[in-house]
């Protein structure tokens, strides 16, 4: 009985080990092809360019804030008490204000790079999935992602991406 189960474990093993050698596995490294995509060229201009009006809207609020905080320290003690718990209440609002406004920018940042980048993704991924369909692989590897791949020795279908994509 015992040699039985360690003969039907053995076949089984090797029946595993045989179906998984006949599993055809490619690699392609999807941040080079994205990198030659003018979406996605055209993508990241438009998100920079965003990020540099969100970036001068924030430094004049910085700026605003600072000079108001150096007229308040300068008039401190010119004015009444009442006066200075005010002005720093309204320095507190501002800073708040501020905080909010790099949160607001943060969020809008990653919600426009999500919505801009998932067409580009969806049509790398579709060229990916037909090349593989084509040539018969299983398993597409990235391996611009180095923690996922570790040897890649199978068919590289870069190039046969970027004729997919009309690159």
């Amino acid at each position: 009985m015992k040699h039985m189960k360690f003969l039907l474990l053995t076949l089984l093993a090797a029946w595993s080990i045989g179906a998984q050698a006949q599993q055809k596995i490619a690699h392609i490294d999807v941040q080079k092809i994205l990198a030659e995509m003018p979406e996605y060229k055209k993508a990241q201009a438009e998100l920079k360019q965003l990020y540099q009006t969100y970036q001068k809207e924030f430094e004049q609020m910085q700026k605003e804030y600072f000079e108001k905080l150096q007229k308040y320290q300068q008039e401190a003690s010119q004015v009444t008490q009442e006066e200075n718990q005010r002005r720093a209440q309204e320095l507190q609002q501002m800073e708040q204000s501020i905080m909010q406004a790099q949160q607001r920018i943060q969020e809008d940042l990653a919600k426009k790079e999500a919505e801009k980048m998932k067409a580009i993704q969806d049509k790398l991924m579709n060229a990916i999935e037909s090349v593989a369909a084509e040539k018969g692989y299983d398993y597409v590897l990235d391996s611009s992602a180095p923690s996922a791949v570790l040897v890649a020795r199978g068919p590289d279908i870069y190039n046969d991406v970027k004729r997919k994509l009309g690159l």
